[in-house]
């Protein structure tokens, strides 16, 4: 694609070079940067991109998009220098234009919210499939195209990243492409340019301020995802879903609660066990029994978001409730084991306030004896959660484990501590024990019939960061290899 046709649209201070060049790959990332390549430098958090321009120029630039005039190189009368006020903004613009705006030939829905995003993109995938959609899936577990899954290390991946593979996506026949927006990514322009027909909203709750400083900063960078949808799906129990129903910009508005009137989706009657729950959903006047194998309000909330969404995609009910009836399992969401000694393990992603709070509120309304939690908070990122966490395990346990999540350069030791700060106010009994493994096994060793052994914050990551280093560590497996000892 000819190099003037990749910047149509950008906001360009000024051009030396021509702009007839044939572009054959774009990046920010210098090292992916092959011959005919246009270099984007972005200014991050961490790096200067602009450091990068000589690799990517000896790796074969021909363009080179910048902000900074001093970062032009001398010599180098064969590449186009295109400064821009905003590299990072560019960035989506000129991914859009070199992948030919794929979102525009398919089907978009983007998911926002604290928690709940992973579990509903699952299940309204999983809706789209049953009615016969070839589905894109885009979220924190994974990438899918169809049933194939592709490698993530992002909520939502870099501009360039996530324009390829809508263009891939489509490429293989993709029609519906279901997608987690996290805040960090609509503040930071990865998903400008697509065109989403229905966004959704789940909640609103302390996290990312390490990032965003305030709550309603963070607020803001959320409702920006309905600023650019044709439909908006909210949960209007949330304090904050009448702000963004106020945000959305669509004609179609649907809104979703638990036991309200004043809702276009509304649940009712929940009956709740470790193997699922049972509710009675209401919309325009009529009543379904509905069933989700997954307990828990948190799960209803999640079945009500992906109901309005692909309501509003054209599904209809009977084949939303199909899908959410046989599958609505997500590895690493209230995953349950059963012991060999009948107490159940569940291990679980909750790693917010809001999240813990809910898992253990479901444990604690079907639990027969003992809560046993354990948890941990990671490191350089939000530490005012971290008493909070606290506060809200030793309130709704009867014991507590705080253990490592995924420090990162933090002390293990004092992430706990200022964990600890919140359990010492609650009475609850608790330990610390920095190795996550041995944490583990010590509550398992713990539970007895009829108790609930928690294991929360990572859920179906593989994984755990320690310093710069990252190990792989699995929590269902540490439980598995546990119970495997236990029946010989």
């Amino acid at each position: 694609m000819k190099l003037n046709k990749i910047i149509e649209g950008c906001d360009v201070q000024s051009l030396i070079g021509g702009t007839e060049a044939d572009v054959t790959n774009i990046s920010n990332d210098s090292r992916r940067i092959k011959e005919g390549g246009l270099f984007v430098a972005v200014t991050g958090f961490e790096l200067d991109g602009h450091k990068f321009i000589p690799g990517a120029v000896a790796n074969g630039a021909k363009a080179v998009v910048l902000e900074d005039p001093a970062a032009v190189l001398k010599g180098h009368a064969d590449v186009a220098w295109i400064l821009v006020r905003d590299s990072r903004e560019e960035l989506a613009r000129i991914a859009a234009n070199f992948y030919g705006h794929p979102t525009e030939k398919m089907t978009l829905a983007g998911v926002t919210g604290t928690n709940g995003k992973t579990s509903t993109v699952f299940l309204i995938q999983n809706i789209l499939k049953h009615a016969g959609r070839k589905t894109g899936l885009i979220g924190t577990i994974e990438n899918r195209i169809g049933d194939r899954v592709v490698a993530t290390e992002r909520t939502t991946p870099e501009a360039d990243e996530l324009q390829a593979l809508f263009a891939r996506m489509l490429s293989e026949g993709v029609d519906s492409v279901v997608m987690e927006v996290s805040s960090h990514a609509l503040d930071l322009h990865r998903v400008d340019h697509c065109k989403f027909h229905v966004g959704v909203y789940t909640n609103l709750t302390l996290d990312h301020l390490d990032y965003h400083e305030t709550m309603e900063n963070y607020r803001d960078a959320k409702a920006k995802l309905f600023e650019r949808c044709q439909a908006a799906v909210v949960n209007m129990d949330d304090p904050q879903g009448g702000f963004m129903l106020q945000k959305a910009a669509g004609k179609k508005k649907l809104t979703y609660g638990i036991g309200r009137e004043d809702v276009d989706l509304s649940a009712k009657n929940l009956r709740e066990r470790l193997d699922g729950v049972h509710f009675t959903l209401t919309h325009e006047g009529r009543e379904w029994e509905a069933y989700m194998q997954t307990p828990g309000k948190f799960s209803v909330y999640n079945g009500l978001a992906a109901i309005g969404c692909t309501l509003a995609l054209g599904i209809p009910m009977e084949i939303a409730l199909q899908a959410l009836a046989t599958e609505s399992r997500i590895r690493g969401r209230f995953e349950a084991f059963p012991s060999p000694t009948g107490y159940v393990a569940i291990v679980d992603y909750a790693h917010a306030p809001d999240g813990l709070q809910n898992v253990l509120q479901a444990i604690r309304e079907m639990s027969e004896k003992r809560v046993i939690t354990v948890f941990g908070c990671g490191g350089d990122r939000d530490k005012s959660k971290r008493p909070v966490m606290g506060r809200i395990a030793g309130e709704m346990s009867d014991y507590c484990i705080i253990t490592s999540d995924n420090p990162r350069t933090e002390s293990p030791e004092r992430i706990i501590t200022d964990v600890e700060v919140g359990m010492q106010k609650t009475g609850c009994a608790y330990e610390r024990i920095t190795d996550r493994k041995a944490a583990i096994h010590k509550a398992l060793s713990m539970g007895e019939k009829g108790d609930v052994v928690l294991i929360a914050g990572k859920g179906h990551e593989d994984y755990q960061v320690l310093g710069k280093e990252k190990i792989h560590f699995d929590d269902a497996e540490v439980v598995l290899e546990f119970f495997k000892e236990v029946r010989k």
